[in-house]
């Protein structure tokens, strides 16, 4: 027995994956209680109390069984009880019944592998009275968790920046890694120590830190130390298993296995036909622009929990279906980190309101325009909210073609945006950044840049592209004054910690 606060989820099912232990590990948290059971290491069931998380809600959500069989589900017997009872009545197929325990164990792993309260207690003699092989990615919902645990405990497990941290031999080319760890895993040709890592890869340490820990926890990298609560031999990772289910269904063909999971079909397109439609953030996460933060975060998890890639890459990769759900969460994913950053939703609260007036006022002048033309009038409408709208626009066509290099047109289109909105403190930032790319235009950067920081003081990345362009100048002191004021207000902001890392590297500094 332990507490979560010193052991995690996420830990306990590493170490019994590698130990290869059997068993039912009890978990806690205030009223809820979740059993995952194992087999020789295999995560091969979970359930839990909770009534949202039950087989039968799941049934009852999708449509799955009529009004007249919903009076009949008992809610007092076991989820797999009632599984083997709508096989037998032959209500569902097996293979959609499987489908639909792989997405409710996940789902119940995902709410428990976030509980940092709450206590564990392991029972190597704890069985299920039926064999059952849920067979669920663990390793991507081990990744998962690392992303949304808290930065500050995941750094703590990391005290010895000593260790050696290797890759192991093979890594499954069905494995979605995210940028991060796709890139640490790309400087893993040979076992590093962790604070070799972290400077090698250019990241931020704790960004270095997340993305370590996630891929050890997946059995994707070897960490030298864990800290192990089972008893059993030391950790060795030349033997070390990895805890990622195998494929599920790898023998049936591509449209077997879209309609063993056609439990979730219509919810699926409801959902896809849903973000084709939105028009903005909000729209996305299906919320009214006065939502609340923990209103933002509950329909982002519980979007995640339905329509996460990673649930799907295993019986739908590399279709049509897959890059549609890919491209569709990679807009709740901008949308929840927009949304959830107090100084980027007020700015992008700004955008919005820009654009809702430029088309009223776009509205109001074609109206103007009508009735002049009919009257045979010329009538001037007011194009000051147009006016607004035009910058937003030039701003954007700028920053598009900055990206692309094209930096003749980004410095027309953003020197336009910050004519037409001098106080707008993006505007000038950026207009700043364009004119940095030709060195006749230094000093001109330097003044926009300065103004934008002046206009929002408190903005990390302004300061940071001033550091930059100091740099670039080769005023080293500068540079440093700005990269230690950018990280005062955003301690994890990569941009300034790269160049941070620059400036060490450089004699010139001090």
């Amino acid at each position: 027995m332990g507490k979560l606060a010193e052991q995690p989820l996420a830990e306990l099912i590493r170490e019994i994956s590698f130990k290869g232990l059997s068993g039912s590990l009890r978990l806690e948290h205030e009223r809820a209680q979740i059993a995952v059971y194992f087999d020789a290491g295999l995560l091969v069931y979970a359930a839990a109390n909770l009534r949202t998380l039950r087989l039968r809600e799941y049934l009852i959500k999708r449509g799955l069984v009529s009004e007249k069989e919903q009076v009949k589900l008992n809610g007092s017997i076991s989820d797999l009880d009632l599984a083997a009872g709508l096989v037998a009545s032959g209500t569902l197929r097996q293979k959609d019944i499987d489908a639909l325990l792989v997405i409710q164990v996940s789902d119940i792993l995902r709410v428990a592998l976030l509980w940092m309260e709450g206590i564990w207690e392991f029972n190597s003699r704890g069985r299920l009275a039926e064999p059952i092989h849920v067979k669920v990615d663990t390793g991507a919902l081990l990744r998962e968790a690392a992303q949304r645990i808290s930065i500050d405990f995941v750094s703590r497990r990391f005290l010895n920046p000593g260790e050696t941290i290797a890759r192991v031999a093979e890594v499954s080319r069905n494995s979605n890694f995210l940028p991060a760890e796709s890139f640490v895993l790309s400087r893993l040709d040979k076992p590093l120590r962790l604070e070799e890592l972290v400077l090698i890869t250019g990241l931020p340490e704790v960004e270095t830190h997340r993305a370590v820990y996630g891929l050890a926890l997946s059995g994707v990298v070897i960490r030298e130390y864990w800290k192990n609560v089972f008893r059993g031999e030391a950790t060795k990772p030349a033997k070390e298993q990895t805890p990622v289910a195998p494929a599920l269904a790898a023998q049936a063909s591509q449209s077997d296995n879209w309609i063993s999971a056609s439990v979730e079909h219509e919810d699926m397109e409801a959902f896809l036909g849903r973000l084709k439609v939105a028009t903005n953030h909000y729209e996305v996460l299906d919320l009214p622009t006065n939502a609340k933060m923990s209103e933002i975060k509950d329909a982002y998890y519980a979007m995640a929990r339905r329509y996460h890639p990673d649930r799907f890459h295993l019986i739908k990769s590399g279709t049509k279906i897959h890059g549609q759900i890919s491209s569709a969460f990679a807009r709740v994913t901008q949308a929840y980190e927009t949304l959830t950053n107090p100084n980027a939703r007020a700015g992008y609260d700004q955008t919005l309101d820009r654009a809702r007036r430029f088309a009223e006022a776009e509205a109001k002048k074609a109206k103007a325009d009508q009735v002049a033309e009919s009257a045979g009038a010329d009538i001037d409408a007011d194009d000051s909210d147009a006016g607004v709208g035009r910058a937003e626009y030039s701003f954007r066509e700028g920053c598009g073609a900055l990206d692309q290099g094209r930096v003749n047109a980004a410095v027309k289109y953003l020197a336009n945006a910050a004519r037409l909105e001098p106080q707008e403190a993006r505007y000038r930032a950026y207009y700043g950044r364009a004119l940095a790319a030709d060195d006749k235009t230094r000093r001109l950067a330097e003044n926009e840049i300065q103004t934008a920081v002046k206009l929002e003081p408190a903005n990390a990345a302004f300061r940071t592209m001033l550091a930059e362009l100091y740099f670039d100048l080769k005023f080293h002191r500068r540079a440093q004054t700005e990269v230690d004021r950018a990280l005062s207000i955003d301690p994890h902001n990569a941009a300034a910690n790269l160049l941070l890392r620059k400036l060490q590297k450089s004699s010139k500094v001090g």
